[in-house]
Order: structure tokens, then sequence, then C-alpha cells
């Protein structure tokens, strides 16, 4: 009996484990993914256990013109992983097909330079765009001080370039059905010039048009094969010249 109860109290303890390393290795073969989703995570705990620090972190990463100009690394990188309305769970899952289809893909290396350029990109548009309107009449001053944050720039810009690159068959149709979904909500104010949707589309087409590079497309494609090493072959020899060999003694 003490044994059998060791053996089930060992059960779950190897459960967790194996867990734990399966955790592991995904981490491995998808750290760009994972860092996103563990952001995406990280974040709404902090809205949920610290609520006021969450605010002001919220603030102090906004994508703002005057906060791009000052320290636009700092506040590229900060924006990303706020959820300021609705669950976190749809956007984990976006991240997860969309950046962890791509990485799949083409890398870790290529996704984060798609996915940050995608970012970077319809973030300066679309404040740049902003800040036109601005500067135009069309907009009040306090226009250019709203909250900016959020993941769907990075999901826009790596979930068009999964679509568009020649990749997995099942994998492209996924993204393509979670692009038809979502596209309409996140466009719906682009005959308003609204500053999400403006970022939006730029997004989509910034990660579209990386997915025409064509050193990504090589990565890309299923049925590349990197080059190999031409075979050596032995040296001919005339008739009657004695060859040297090596032999074990």
């Amino acid at each position: 009996m003490p044994l059998a109860a060791a053996a089930a109290a060992a059960c779950p303890a190897r459960r967790v484990l194996a867990t734990v390393a399966a955790a592991g290795c995904l981490a491995c073969r998808f750290p760009v993914t994972s860092v996103l989703v563990a952001a995406l995570v990280a974040a709404r705990v902090m809205r949920g256990t610290a609520p006021e620090l969450a605010h002001r972190w919220q603030w102090a990463t906004s994508t703002t013109l005057d906060q791009l100009v000052h320290h636009p690394l700092g506040v590229l990188l900060g924006s990303i992983p706020w959820v300021t309305e609705g669950p976190v769970a749809p956007w984990v899952a976006l991240a997860g097909l969309a950046v962890g289809g791509l990485e799949y893909t083409v890398g870790s290396v290529a996704t984060f330079a798609v996915l940050f350029g995608g970012h970077t990109g319809a973030t300066l548009i679309s404040e740049g765009i902003l800040g036109l309107r601005v500067a135009g009449g069309q907009l009040p001053t306090s226009a250019l001080h709203i909250l900016d944050v959020g993941p769907s720039y990075v999901v826009a810009a790596s979930l068009a370039a999964v679509v568009v690159l020649p990749g997995r068959h099942r994998l492209r149709t996924v993204a393509r059905i979670a692009l038809v979904v979502i596209l309409p909500a996140m466009t719906y104010g682009v005959v308003d010039v609204d500053l999400d949707s403006v970022g939006h589309i730029a997004a989509f087409s910034l990660g579209a048009l990386a997915a025409t590079v064509p050193a990504l497309r090589r990565r890309a494609d299923p049925g590349h094969e990197p080059a190999q090493e031409p075979l050596a072959t032995e040296p001919t020899t005339a008739p009657g010249t004695a060859v040297a060999t090596h032999s074990e003694p």
C-alpha cells in the first residue's frame, strides 16, 4: 500500500513536469510568440491586480507623436501588450495563430523583423496622418494625446504575411479565415480616417508587402531545400599508376 500510494502521488508531479518541459520546448521553438503571449497575459494580470500602476504604464508607453519623438523604442515595444478593451483571450489566440504561424514559416529573426516593422510603420503612418489632420484644423490638439496601445498592428502585419507567403496549405487556410473574420472589425472606421483603422490597414499592407520579399519567400517555400555541396569524386589515375592508401595496422 505505501508503494502504491507513493506511485499514485508521483503521477501528478510527473504530469506537471511533463507539461513544464513541453512548454519549455515550445518557448525554445517559438521564442517571439512565447514572449508576446507572456507579455499579453502579464499585462492583463497587472490590470487586474494593480490597475492604477497599469493605467500609468499604459499612458507612459502610448505611441503619441510626442512620446515617439522623445523615446521611440520604449513606447513602440512597451505599447504592444496592453489590451484596453474586451478580454485578452482572443488576442492571445490571434497572436498564437499569426505570430506563431509566421515564426513556424520563416523563423524567429524574420518574424520579429516583420511584426516590429509592421507595428512601427503602421504607428508612424496613423500617428502622422493624425498630426496632419490636427495641423490642418480638422481635429483639436487634444487628439494628439489619445491612448494608442495594443497588439493589433503586430497581429495584423503577421497575419497578412502568413496569408501571402507560400507556407503550409492548412496554416494559410486558417489564416485566411481569421483574416476574413477580423478584417471588418479592424477597418470599420477607415471612412472617418479613424486612427486605429488607418493603422490596421497600414499594418495589413506592410505585412503583405514584407511577404513579397524574395528572401522570405524562399524561407517559407515548403519545397525549397538549401543547396548541397557537390559530392567528392575519387580522383582518376592512369593505368599502372600506384595509388597510396592508408589502412589500419
